[in-house]
C-alpha cells in the first residue's frame, strides 16, 4: 500500500496490518464520518451500515471521510 502526504508529498510504503496499526485513530475517525453519512440516507434506514462496508471500499473512504495528513495512492 502506498500512501502520500498532502502537504510534503512524501511517500511511504507500508503492509496492509502496519497501515491499520499505525493510522488507527484516522482510520477509525473515518468510519465514524462515513457511518453518520451514510445513515442519513433514507434507503440505509432499514439495513444496518456495517464496518465491512467501510473496508470495502477502503481507498475511497478513507481519503474522503478521513481527516488525516496522509492519503492512499494505491493498494
Amino acid at each position: 500500500m502506498i500512501l502520500k502526504n498532502k502537504r510534503t508529498r512524501e511517500r511511504i510504503n507500508i503492509s496492509y496490518t502496519e497501515f491499520k496499526t499505525r493510522f488507527a485513530q484516522d482510520i477509525q475517525t473515518a468510519l465514524e464520518s462515513y457511518i453518520k453519512t451514510e445513515s442519513a440516507k433514507p434507503y440505509f434506514k432499514a439495513n444496518k451500515i456495517s464496518e465491512s462496508d467501510f473496508y470495502f471500499d477502503l481507498q475511497w473512504n478513507f481519503n474522503h471521510f478521513g481527516n488525516s495528513n496522509w492519503y492512499i495512492d494505491t493498494i
